[in-house]
């Protein structure tokens, strides 16, 4: 029998193959996640920020400002709850310190540091309750350093078992959590719930169980855009299944608990959890920048200072932010804290009372109040029409919340006067629908 020669043929096997590759790459990349968004969102972003954004500030007055072309409009948007950021004690600690030690030492700070950052990591342990503290730029480079520590299961307080973590993410967490889902992933899976549904939450949780896994949850405390999440729920689970919680309490440090501690805290009655991850944040209502990582033990933070890549490597926060930071420290261990917080929340109640029919999301935790609008293009209208009556409030929009589910949204001060709210809310329910 004649043997058939079919060395023809695999050079063309061969290139269906590359092709078929090849296909199959460029289809990745037309469909990728980051173009599809930018794509739905191009049209009215770009008009966003020709009418209504990119404006610049040329004088600050409190809660007053004075943009370029000679504006001046009272803005509902800094998320500086208290108004710290402006109080002379802290601006005026910024500049302390500067012909001492200078602007910035350029420098791991496990090399080299200036003791004004030891003298803040003790006051941020009182006011958190204890835990250990470590100081970053950002809470975006927080959460970037640290979650592949935890991953790794190398933290003391914080074991993995040996097939590996299931990270259970919230769909509604802030976007410097979201971003880190593929980084997740190099060291478990990782699952997205919308953790206002329990019994997902409950699901994910068993099925780590279920798998021998570590379930660590990952979540906002406060949702900037509405809501809470189940914190005693999360850590009864974790303790039910031998796993963790990671929360972002941004929204919730200084305007909520004694000291400023934050939402989470207050509610745990001022007692730090040994299952918990808490990343607190000095750039909100603690008026000053950059992010807090507080942790169960002196241990854990030790490694943190000896691993974490962004501690080591990224840039320490400048000098004039550590000493204005060590300030608000120091009026946060006051009862002045206390009368802050009810001005701030005074003030909440007079606009949620001016606003029954407009404020849409329910059970609001943080100093923000969403007026729904819908339309993209008309939420651009809005706005610009609040900006010519003397009001800067933000208009969001896609992809930062569902297309055609736009909003006003409005960031509310313990500094905004009363005669300021009530204006604010004639001019809303003239424009909005």
């Amino acid at each position: 029998m004649v043997k058939k020669d079919n060395s023809s043929k695999e050079p063309n096997l061969k290139k269906s193959e590359e092709l078929a590759q090849e296909e199959s790459l460029a289809h990745k990349f037309a469909n990728n996640w980051q173009k599809k968004k930018l794509d739905r969102a191009k049209k009215h972003q770009f008009k966003a920020f020709d009418l209504i954004n990119n404006l610049v500030v040329t004088k600050r007055e409190g809660k007053t400002i004075e943009v370029a072309d000679g504006r001046r409009m009272v803005e509902f948007a800094c998320c500086s709850y208290l108004g710290l950021d402006v109080d002379k004690r802290v601006v005026n600690a910024g500049k302390a310190h500067l012909e001492e030690y200078g602007v910035n030492l350029a420098v791991a700070r496990t090399r080299l540091r200036m003791e004004p950052f030891d003298v803040l990591e003790k006051l941020l342990s009182q006011m958190f309750c204890g835990a250990s503290i470590s100081i970053f730029t950002s809470l975006h480079l927080t959460h970037l350093g640290f979650l592949p520590l935890l991953g790794s299961g190398e933290m003391p307080s914080f074991p993995i078992k040996k097939n590996g973590p299931l990270f259970i993410m919230d769909t509604r967490a802030h976007a410097c959590l979201q971003i880190n889902q593929g980084l997740l992933e190099q060291f478990g899976q990782v699952v997205r719930t919308d953790f206002r549904e329990e019994e997902n939450i409950i699901a994910a949780f068993e099925q780590a169980g279920k798998n021998r896994q570590t379930p660590i949850s990952l979540s906002d405390s406060v949702v900037s855009m509405g809501g809470i999440v189940p914190v005693l729920l999360l850590l009864e689970l974790a303790e039910k299944y031998d796993g963790y919680i990671y929360l972002d309490d941004a929204h919730g440090t200084s305007i909520y608990g004694k000291n400023g501690c934050g939402y989470t805290l207050d509610l745990l009655k001022n007692k730090f959890h040994p299952r918990m991850i808490l990343t607190p944040a000095l750039s909100k209502g603690f008026g000053t920048n950059g992010g807090i990582l507080a942790l169960p033990t002196k241990k854990d933070t030790e490694i943190v200072k000896r691993f974490d890549s962004n501690y080591l490597f990224g840039n320490p926060p400048p000098m004039s932010i550590i000493t204005s930071s060590i300030a608000s420290a120091k009026i946060h261990l006051t009862d002045e804290i206390d009368e802050l917080q009810k001005k701030l929340w005074d003030n909440v109640a007079y606009f949620d009372s001016l606003n029954k029919s407009h404020t849409n999301y329910l059970d609001y935790k943080a100093p923000i109040r969403a007026i729904f609008i819908g339309d993209e293009h008309k939420t651009i209208e809005c706005t610009a029409q609040l900006q010519e009556a003397g009001f800067f409030v933000t208009g969001a929009m896609y992809p930062t919340v569902a297309m055609g589910k736009s909003i006003l949204r409005v960031a509310l001060s313990a500094l905004h006067s009363k005669e300021e709210i009530a204006e604010l809310c004639k001019y809303i329910n003239k424009y909005s629908p």
